[in-house]
This record gives C-alpha cells, sequence and structure tokens, in this order.
C-alpha cells in the first residue's frame, strides 16, 4: 500500500489518499481553513464519497466502480494519519477488524457513549488530548487505529480508555 501524500499551499493542501476499495490513490483539494474549523473540535476528518472511474470489468469481486466512502484522518500539520473505506454509511464492526481476527487477534473497537462539548476541555473535565481521542473513537476504528490517527502510543491510548471508561464516557466493544 502506498504512502499518503500531502502538498500543502497557502489556502489548500492537495492531499493523495491510498483507497483499499479502489486499490488506488484518491486526489482531494482540501480547504486549510475547513482543516482549521475541523481542528476546533480537536481533529479534521474529511468525508469522500467517490467511486472508481476505471473498474476492473473483467473482475466480479470488483466493487470499486460502486460510489463508496473514504475517511481522511488529517491533523494540525495538515497531513494525514490515518485513511478508512468502505461502502454504506459506516464500516461493519466485522470490516473494522477483519485483519485481526482473521491473524486469531482480539479486535477492541471504543465507542463514545456519552457526547462532550469543546468546552469540556476549557472546563478542565478533559484535556485536549483525551478530546481528541473520543473524537477518533467513532465506532470505525480499532484502539491501535486510534493509537495511529492520534500519534500516540497503543500503552497511552489503553491507559486513556481507562480513564474515559472509568468517566462514562467510552465503551471498548471486543470481538473475537
Amino acid at each position: 500500500m502506498p504512502e499518503n501524500k500531502v502538498r500543502k499551499y497557502f489556502s489548500l493542501i492537495e492531499a493523495w489518499a491510498w483507497c483499499d476499495i479502489c486499490d488506488d490513490m484518491v486526489a482531494l483539494n482540501i480547504d486549510k481553513q475547513e482543516i482549521i474549523n475541523g481542528l476546533k473540535m480537536s481533529i479534521y476528518t474529511k468525508e469522500y464519497k467517490h467511486s472508481n472511474p476505471h473498474p476492473d470489468v473483467e473482475d466480479p469481486d470488483d466493487l470499486s466502480g460502486q460510489e463508496h466512502t473514504i475517511y481522511i484522518y488529517i491533523n494540525e500539520d495538515y497531513d494525514i494519519t490515518g485513511v478508512k473505506a468502505f461502502f454504506g454509511e459506516s464500516p461493519t464492526t466485522e470490516e473494522i477488524g477483519a485483519k485481526t481476527i482473521e491473524a486469531g487477534g482480539e479486535v477492541r473497537i471504543p465507542i463514545v457513549v456519552k457526547e462532550i462539548p469543546p468546552m469540556a476541555v476549557q472546563f478542565g473535565m478533559l484535556n485536549k488530548d483525551q478530546f481528541k481521542v473520543l473524537k477518533i473513537c467513532d465506532g470505525m476504528n480499532t484502539i491501535e487505529q486510534v493509537a495511529s490517527i492520534a500519534e500516540m502510543s497503543i500503552k497511552a491510548i489503553e491507559k486513556m480508555m481507562d480513564q474515559l471508561r472509568k468517566k462514562g464516557l467510552v465503551k471498548v466493544i471486543r470481538r473475537t
């Protein structure tokens, strides 16, 4: 899988994100102000619906010509920290951890159970990292993916999940 790339300009970024469904890079221009506004909510996520303009018509398993979505997670440095590709409104829990389950591992998917406004950081109820991680716990990422997107260690995320679970803000679903 090729590495995601970003070119940064004064008012926009050009992003190339890998789509697992198209098996190709998807190019997007994203306004920096849109990213800055999204970062006020702690992390920016770009949702982009598309279809592969050149699917392999001879391959009955190639569904890339059908509309699907990619989520692109972008940090404050305008770098791509994660990409998720799926059909429908969101990936299924089976799709999220399929590779881990195939390898015989356990999948842990953190889900926010209580929405917290950005003001919670200003009032000291949460720190910025906890708020950012809560925004990534959208039910579409495993603990390992949350760590990667948040650019934190898995150990730090696991510790944070314990803290957030004790506050009644997050629940971790386990699949084997």
